[in-house]
């Protein structure tokens, strides 16, 4: 009896100690992603990219990034995981010195989506998996703390990503993101009782499940050109962009604590959701620049108990699932209906109405029923 109630007590310390060192790897592998991804579209923009040609992007980024998704996971049989996102993070680094060093021509735009798809699909698959593995039958409370560690990492990231690229050379912020990303990584190697599958075999999500992966992409899609819409129509400048997005993250994480703890994210959802597509169809009609600010502070509360809900969906499986195999599908039906909603926003080449049309998917998220594996 003795044993068995020790050895309970080390599977929930060494538990306990993965999700502290998942959750140092993903504020590290976050700072140094969101540099560049927070301001990508921007930047586009800038190098003289229309919005049908950025759009185009994100369609290939996309499409791309299914067929690495499942890669990455067949190469995890060949190379350890955490060998993987040391590489990634590589790739994700040579990708933006690629675009920071590029000239203005329809190919280099193809070739830098393939690039920059490469480095953030092999990052995203392997970063959900060692989540499910690290938390404790998927807790909201473990969740709630990564997102919240996620957060911190995006707040610090804005606050500094357009001061960066007007200080510092190309070769030393690619260098700099490299570096963060596999220190980050390093936590990585020091999980235990982390026994990774033998075989993959394909897990799909339940109905209710699916139906919210495919509409939660709305959300992806209003995020990806939100940066975009502040440069054209409130403020062209990248340091109000990185304002608004810290004010995003202040506020989410305050709310994030408050939602987890004291919240049936089940019973309320569907209300605080329509209050937050008020508000993301409310800055949709706002030019001024600081009652902007205002907008994202009750936005940020939005986002997150929207990325939390999202979060607990995708980590809610049964004890028995192949997660390499779930994660598999999963990650096919968002980089696939990503790339079909990009295909309609190409043709309808309107951001204020891609912006508009985004929401309504959002908006139905919050009558679908979840339930528990």
């Amino acid at each position: 009896m003795y044993h068995k109630i020790k050895k309970i007590h080390n599977i929930n310390g060494d538990l306990m100690n993965n999700i502290k060192r998942y959750n140092i790897f993903i504020l590290l592998s976050t700072i140094g992603r969101n540099i560049v991804d927070v301001f990508s579209s921007v930047l586009l923009y800038k190098m003289g990219y229309t919005l049908r040609e950025i759009i185009l992007f994100y369609a290939i980024l996309y499409l791309v990034g299914a067929f690495i998704s499942i890669l990455t996971i067949y190469l995890t049989k060949l190379i350890k995981s955490k060998y993987i996102l040391m590489l990634s993070s590589l790739i994700f680094s040579l990708s933006f010195y690629y675009m920071s060093t590029m000239t203005k021509t329809f190919s280099n735009l193809i070739i830098f989506s393939i690039i920059y798809s490469v480095g953030s699909y092999t990052y995203h698959i392997l970063r959900h998996y060692y989540a499910i593995k690290a938390t404790n039958n998927h807790a909201k409370k473990e969740i709630g703390g990564i997102i919240i560690f996620t957060n911190i990492a995006i707040i610090f990231s804005s606050l500094v990503a357009s001061y960066i690229q007007a200080k510092l050379s190309l070769v030393f912020l690619a260098l700099l993101i490299i570096i963060i990303s596999v220190i980050g990584s390093l936590f990585l190697f020091k999980f235990n009782n982390i026994k990774e599958e033998e075989k993959i075999k394909y897990d799909k999500p339940r109905r209710n499940q699916f139906i919210f992966f495919l509409l939660e992409q709305g959300k992806v899609i209003n995020l990806s050109f939100q940066p975009l819409y502040l440069y054209l129509f409130v403020d062209n400048n990248l340091k109000y962009i990185g304002l608004f997005n810290t004010i995003i993250g202040i506020s989410s994480c305050l709310f994030i604590y408050f939602f987890v703890k004291k919240i049936d994210d089940k019973k309320y959802f569907k209300y605080l959701n329509i209050v937050f597509c008020l508000f993301l169809f409310l800055k949709l009609n706002i030019t001024n620049k600081y009652f902007m600010l205002v907008v994202a502070l009750f936005e940020g509360l939005g986002i997150k108990m929207f990325e939390v809900v999202s979060t607990i969906n995708l980590y809610n499986i049964r004890q028995d699932t192949n997660v390499k195999g779930y994660l598999s599908v999963s990650e096919i039906v968002f980089c696939l209906t990503r790339f079909l909603m990009c295909m309609v926003c190409y043709l309808i080449n309107n951001l204020k109405v891609i912006l508009y049309l985004s929401i309504i998917p959002i908006l139905i998220t919050g009558f679908i029923k979840r339930k528990d594996a």
